[in-house]
């Protein structure tokens, strides 16, 4: 479980930032559902940026909260935690959804002919190539055809693989 909340942090921080990352790791390290005011004085973020992350982490079904109003002033006080049973289906659907870049990422560099500049690293396509008259734009060296088969490889093995997981997490959690 250590190697999937890792994950998620990894995406978490790529998709919100630190701050994104702060907020869900003190929701995750609580034993108990935490308000506004709880999760600021965890994090040191200002109350607009903790506010923004938690509705950005619910969007993406990482969190989920309890509306209570307060007997007092009548107040709606809201209390955040972890969508613990709804946090493997978002993961699941988020390896999801990264399989089908991949394999459209296959296709297209099966279907695509390259061809690279040895000196700048540029890449073109076959028709990119041809309007160039197979010479780099920057140095005008001539173009060769890019050995795609070890590229083709790496993403076959990365589709197979992302594949593989999602059939057994798929299987765990129906069963």
């Amino acid at each position: 479980m250590t190697n999937h909340v890792d994950g998620l942090l990894k995406f978490i921080e790529s998709y919100l930032g630190s701050e994104g990352m702060k907020v869900f790791q003190v929701l995750l390290d609580s034993d108990k559902e935490l308000s506004y005011s709880d999760i600021i004085a965890r994090t040191d973020l200002d109350e607009q940026t903790v506010r923004r992350v938690l509705y950005e982490l619910n969007d993406l079904g990482l969190v989920v909260y309890r509306r209570v109003q307060s007997p007092e002033d009548g107040r709606f006080v809201y209390y955040w935690f972890v969508n613990s049973y709804g946090l493997n289906q978002v993961l699941l659907n988020r390896k999801r959804m990264t399989l089908e870049k991949l394999k459209a990422r296959l296709d297209h560099e099966m279907r695509t002919v390259f061809f690279l500049c040895l000196n700048d690293g540029i890449r073109m396509s076959f028709d990119e190539a041809i309007e160039s008259d197979f010479k780099c734009p920057k140095c005008s060296s001539l173009l060769v055809q890019e050995d795609r088969n070890p590229y083709i490889d790496s993403l076959k093995r990365l589709v197979d693989k992302l594949s593989r997981e999602i059939e057994d997490e798929r299987k765990s959690v129906s069963t």
